[in-house]
């Protein structure tokens, strides 16, 4: 019997700011027009998101990230943020519960993505533990998860639910165990994930919205500042080489990049920008280099 070679292999992620190689999306669907948006903004047009997920799609391949599409799931309004399905390690995927009961049922569309890419699983969140993908975050030395800190919003988002104690307690425990030092980071409650306000672009720098997330986490990383106003622009989805893709909507975090010596790929993202999600949260990355 021929047995067919991996899609990727080990170490698959040592970090999130290495370059990305492979990446789990999911389209979205009519749900989506459902999710409260940002205050001030009507809610998503399914329509036109999905001609701005296909654009993103694109320039993934253009740039050379093979994509997996996961199958989409009705009941699941915020299903497009694959990021929160599984966080990705050296040795293989970490699998997630998700807060939201209608996402749960998606897990099982992602883990068939997983076996397609021949990538192992090394560990799940068991219950009564919950947690999301996007609220973690990883550098080739640190786990940094996210801690929602009750407070006044100020983004215009009602509180996100976010994981609980048990489920970062598990999530910290194999990351210990795999040598890793993990930091816990405070976010207001109200922010959708860790990873929309914060993204790590390469070894020694960090991108994030001050107001939103506690920057001391990241000691001995510089930090960009994402402008007030603009906390959601700090969600770019890193691609290595100093490279990043970015919500074109956001007109003073990109220049603030460029000066910085990044290079940014802005596309238009807005009817997903509209809810609070970023490039970050639309892809799961599986392998960066």
């Amino acid at each position: 019997m021929t047995i067919a070679p991996p899609t990727f292999q080990a170490p698959f992620v040592r970090s999130d700011a290495g370059p990305l190689r492979g990446v789990v999306v999911v389209p979205p669907t009519a749900a989506l027009a459902t999710v409260a948006p940002v205050h001030g903004e009507s809610n998503a047009i399914v329509e036109r998101a999905l001609e701005q997920y296909a654009v993103f799609v694109s320039r993934l391949h253009a740039l050379g990230v093979k994509t997996f599409a996961a199958e989409p799931d009705e009941r699941a309004p915020l299903g497009t943020l694959c990021a929160d399905g599984a966080v990705m390690f050296p040795d293989g995927a970490f699998v997630m519960r998700p807060s939201d009961l209608r996402r749960r049922a998606g897990i099982a569309a992602l883990e068939e993505v997983l076996g397609r890419a021949q990538i192992p699983i090394v560990g799940r969140i068991e219950p009564p533990g919950f947690l999301d993908g996007g609220d973690a975050m990883l550098s080739e030395s640190t786990l940094y998860v996210a801690v929602p800190t009750p407070r006044q919003a100020e983004t215009g988002i009602r509180a996100a639910v976010h994981g609980n104690a048990l489920g970062r307690e598990q999530l910290a425990a194999y990351a210990r165990s795999r040598g890793l030092a993990v930091v816990e980071v405070k976010i207001a409650a109200e922010v959708r994930r860790l990873r929309s306000v914060a993204a790590l672009l390469d070894a020694g720098t960090v991108l994030c919205a001050r107001g939103l997330v506690d920057a001391d986490a990241f000691a001995g990383l510089q930090c960009i500042a994402a402008p007030r106003g603009e906390d959601y622009g700090a969600g770019v989805l890193a691609l290595g080489n100093r490279r990043a893709i970015a919500n074109l909507r956001f007109r003073e975090t990109i220049p603030l990049l460029r000066k910085a010596k990044f290079t940014v790929d802005a596309i238009d993202l807005w009817e997903f920008g509209k809810i609070g999600a970023t490039p970050s949260s639309m892809a799961l990355a599986l392998k960066r280099d």
